[in-house]
């Protein structure tokens, strides 16, 4: 309930940084007025109806002020509003009060007006609010002989108000600050999710530490490339949405296989579906893990369907050598794989058999004790006649435990 009533005015189309001042400045608003309704309480025990009286005035425009802010959207008219009712607030405070010099003390709370414009409005909004600020001291001063002469309480009372002018703005200029850090960290905390949902951890901590051109050359990795068999026509005759929700379902299981065998998800082609080992972090069991991740990809869409009756098979290639890896681009920046593995493992997928897995020769030889494969003599274009090796999915037990 609290999130919703923050997001009070919030508009979908709100730069990061202006929801969090709109949140912060509506969290604000909530604090003066729960201010407002301790001190209105503490002047009606002290018999001080006016300053009471003031204090629900100050409410009840702080409420408008929000209203008209959920129905325009715009920070600045709030942030003015707020400014102009509480030196209101405080100036009309200072006749029941006795003047400017007999209750000085009261106008700490005008120290948040220029506080509160710079931390929701930038520093544009520091000149206009300090001059605010001035006019209203001077006009005080300027009005402080017309004011004198009502009644003081007595000294205690006034010890009591003197402790809470200071302690209270403080607490709430603390508050402020706190909020506007949490918000702050929460914010830079969904940005780094965002950024790790397209970047390798380990690269986007480079990204951040300023590294600007990051290329790294790996002597070996295993890549996979898997396609889904017979999608093309699937996707002409079946609506956008339907397409849409198959690959996104074949392709969410496929990125928690990623994440359980320690492969790095480089991107999807289509539907093609391109991962690697041993790149950005080295692992020696490369291939072995490519080969597990595989087997478990044909088993996660063992059982699904692209329509009735219809069921989905992987046509997936897999190949090991050295590659390049980097980030390229400057805007929708992304990190990609180069090398002959990376095109050994696209032509094993192409020259490949629906609901197999083939090998080129170079992952075979690390791996040709583990499973039992199937050679194979095929020609491969750019290449020319090669001998690989088939995995039949069907023979293995993808493994649960990746170690």
């Amino acid at each position: 309930m609290l999130a919703r009533v923050l997001e009070i005015g919030s508009d979908p189309a709100d730069e990061p940084d202006l929801r969090i001042r709109k949140r912060t400045a509506v969290a604000t608003v909530f604090v003066f007025m729960a201010v407002a309704v301790a001190i209105g309480v503490t002047d009606i025990a002290l018999a001080r109806l006016v300053p009471a009286a003031l204090a629900f005035i100050q409410i009840l425009a702080f409420t408008t002020s929000l209203l008209m802010f959920r129905r325009t959207r715009r920070l600045g008219p709030l942030v003015a509003a707020m400014a102009a009712i509480g030196m209101a607030i405080l100036f009309l405070g200072l006749i029941p009060a006795g003047g400017f010099a007999q209750s000085s003390g009261d106008l700490v709370w005008i120290l948040l007006v220029p506080l509160g414009a710079v931390l929701f409005l930038g520093g544009h909004a520091a000149a206009p609010a300090f001059g605010s600020v001035v006019v209203m001291v001077l006009a005080a001063v300027a009005l402080d002989p017309y004011m004198r002469g009502a009644p003081q309480p007595s000294e205690e009372v006034k010890l009591v108000l003197s402790a809470i002018n200071l302690l209270v703005p403080t607490a709430v200029a603390l508050g402020l600050v706190l909020f506007i850090d949490g918000e702050r960290v929460r914010a830079k905390a969904e940005s780094d999710a965002l950024l790790l949902n397209v970047l390798p951890r380990s690269i986007a901590e480079r990204l951040k530490q300023g590294e600007r051109v990051i290329a790294d050359y790996y002597d070996e990795v295993t890549v996979l490339f898997a396609d889904v068999v017979e999608f093309t026509p699937f996707a002409a005759r079946e609506t956008p949405a339907r397409v849409v929700d198959v690959l996104n379902e074949i392709f969410s299981r496929f990125d928690t296989l990623a994440e359980r065998y320690g492969l790095e998800k480089i991107k999807t082609i289509g539907d093609a579906y391109l991962v690697v080992a041993g790149a950005p972090e080295p692992r020696q069991d490369h291939a072995a893990a490519t080969l597990d991740m595989a087997l478990a990809m044909h088993a996660t869409v063992g059982s699904a369907e692209m329509s009735a009756g219809v069921p989905i098979r992987l046509r997936t290639g897999v190949a090991s050598g050295p590659a390049v890896a980097g980030v390229i681009g400057h805007r929708k920046f992304s990190y990609d794989i180069w090398g002959d593995a990376v095109n050994l493992a696209s032509r094993m997928e192409s020259t490949g058999v629906p609901g197999s897995i083939q090998l080129a020769e170079s992952t075979w030889r690390l791996c040709r004790d583990r499973y039992s494969f199937t050679p194979r003599d095929v020609e491969v274009k750019g290449i020319g006649a090669m001998r690989t090796y088939l995995l039949d999915p069907s023979s293995v037990s993808p493994r649960d435990d990746p170690d």
